[in-house]
């Protein structure tokens, strides 16, 4: 199909900007505002009583319709619906975008949220005067658009799907066995029920423990590694030299795609103890992120800890495991956060966080755990690498299928 066959518009000639109120005549509804939904997602489904929801819950929608967020759009506050929308209501805060007969609406969903769009967009939501970064629909119908027929519309719809699709089943996967993870963990190390227990039990300071265990410090498990100093003026955004810093750890894993990068001079000469192994365990040391947790991906690049993220050394074989697991739990991270010091930037030291008291099982043990979860985690972790180039092929690709630059 040549470039010929598409046909240049303004946004706002295929789609437009829905505001019915909804009628309310149903005690009990779903309301979405804009931290209801993520990229895609929504992040609840659950009804509600009508009386107490606020006011600006007056929207209704329907199947196809596009949610975007006013508020900063490159925070990817939208969704497509999915679904037979009558039971919902939502926030003046979104947008609900419909479009016409000449665009498919998935098709109208991708180019809203590809990156180009929503970084124009959050530039146009900075440059004006106001609290918060806004946009507004003119702005967005204002949009060039190069739109394809339906058939090529549809074509390059079911290519970004199959990739979205492939994504969220790793995603599901991951937490299937995290889920396995956290089962064995907790027959194990919280109801006592692991192999070889006799049931015998002793008292701690930690309360009834099996025989033969004991309450310890972390560091008898593994020894925390400080991070480098990298000079900030040494950073760059390209590269092959990745520096992980505090802000990649997130959701228990460590985000390699949003790295800046360095030159290689610049750790030619460094201690390699500053190196970072795929399946590593590192740590926020500071800030409000501190104590949050995350596992290393698989990847082929060179990474190296920046100054205020710690890295756990092992000391008893994969005992790195068995401490995500624990370090994951609302109540250590708790913990962590109350052994920082410092209020305005909360702040953690190594020896801190070694010295943090946990029920510590016999080696053997541990070291029987982390033998079963290794497998597991691999498969995490490769999935996660997986998802990781998936994305980038796909945040590649969609811009260049839209311009008619490649085909499917």
């Amino acid at each position: 199909m040549s470039a010929g066959d598409w046909t240049e518009y303004k946004l706002g000639e295929l789609c437009e900007s829905v505001s019915v109120t909804h009628k309310f005549n149903k005690r009990k509804l779903i309301f979405l505002n804009t931290g209801d939904i993520e990229k895609g997602k929504f992040l609840h489904r659950e009804y509600s009583d009508v009386k107490p929801m606020p006011g600006q819950a007056k929207k209704t929608i329907r199947k196809n319709d596009i949610l975007f967020s006013e508020i900063r759009p490159a925070n990817g506050r939208y969704a497509l619906v999915d679904c037979d929308a009558e039971d919902y209501v939502v926030s003046t805060k979104l947008m609900v975008i419909r479009g016409n007969d000449k665009i498919l609406p998935k098709y109208l969903y991708f180019f809203l949220t590809s990156n180009t769009t929503t970084t124009w967009l959050q530039h146009l939501a900075e440059s004006r005067s106001g609290t918060f970064p806004q946009i507004t629909f003119d702005q967005v119908a204002d949009l060039d658009i190069h739109l394809p027929p339906k058939s090529m519309q549809k074509r390059i719809s079911d290519f970004i799907s199959a990739l979205d699709d492939k994504i969220e089943l790793n995603g599901k996967t991951n937490a299937t066995f995290e889920a396995i993870a956290h089962a064995i963990f907790k027959e194990w190390f919280v109801d006592f029920s692991f192999p070889g227990s006799t049931g015998e039990m002793q008292d701690s300071e930690l309360g009834p423990i099996p025989k033969g265990w004991r309450v310890g410090g972390l560091g008898a498990l593994s020894y925390v590694q400080n991070g480098y100093a990298f000079k900030s003026s040494d950073f760059k955004d390209e590269g092959k030299i990745g520096i992980i810093k505090i802000k990649n750890i997130n959701s228990n894993i460590v985000d390699i795609n949003d790295t800046q990068f360095i030159e290689e001079y610049s750790v030619r000469e460094l201690d390699k103890k500053f190196l970072i192994k795929p399946e590593a365990l590192l740590i926020a040391m500071t800030g409000a992120e501190v104590g949050k947790i995350g596992l290393v991906p698989y990847t082929d690049n060179d990474l190296w800890m920046n100054q205020r993220v710690g890295m756990f050394m092992e000391k008893i074989s994969n005992s790195n495991f068995y401490l995500y697991i624990l370090l994951s739990s609302e109540a250590y991270q708790e913990t962590i956060r109350n052994s920082a010091l410092g209020s305005a930037q909360p702040n953690i030291s190594s020896s801190a966080i070694e010295n943090i008291k946990a029920i510590l099982p016999t080696e053997d043990l541990i070291v029987n755990y982390g033998n079963i979860l290794k497998p597991i985690f691999e498969n995490i972790l490769y999935n996660i690498s997986q998802n990781h180039l998936l994305s980038r092929i796909r945040n590649s690709l969609l811009p260049r299928l839209m311009t008619g630059e490649i085909e499917v």
